[in-house]
């Protein structure tokens, strides 16, 4: 299921980066390695804050929400007061 999500929060895009890259070690198989998963940084006009735009196809939900509760991530959040936004994408035709 493709998804998209925005997370906004105080901080830099390499903060957000480095994070997404221990997440991906720790859970590995989340998205589909044949479908990369992209985030960009959008503009926010909060001096010191960031927001992030992530589409990706996600194949292992369970594992996904696993990752996004462990408490490392939950710590991340509250250091960083991370809000993230997950929507379900489908296609039209």
């Amino acid at each position: 299921m493709n998804i998209c999500f925005t997370s906004t929060f105080e901080g830099t895009f390499e903060d957000f980066n480095n994070m997404m890259e221990k997440i991906r070690a720790e859970f590995p198989g989340i998205t589909d390695p044949s479908e990369p998963t992209e985030s960009a940084e959008l503009s926010y006009d909060k001096e010191g804050w960031c927001k992030v735009i992530t589409l990706a196809n996600v194949i292992d939900f369970d594992k996904m929400q696993k990752a996004m509760s462990a408490s490392w991530v939950v710590d991340w959040d509250k250091q960083y007061n991370n809000t993230d936004v997950v929507y379900k994408l489908e296609k039209i035709n």
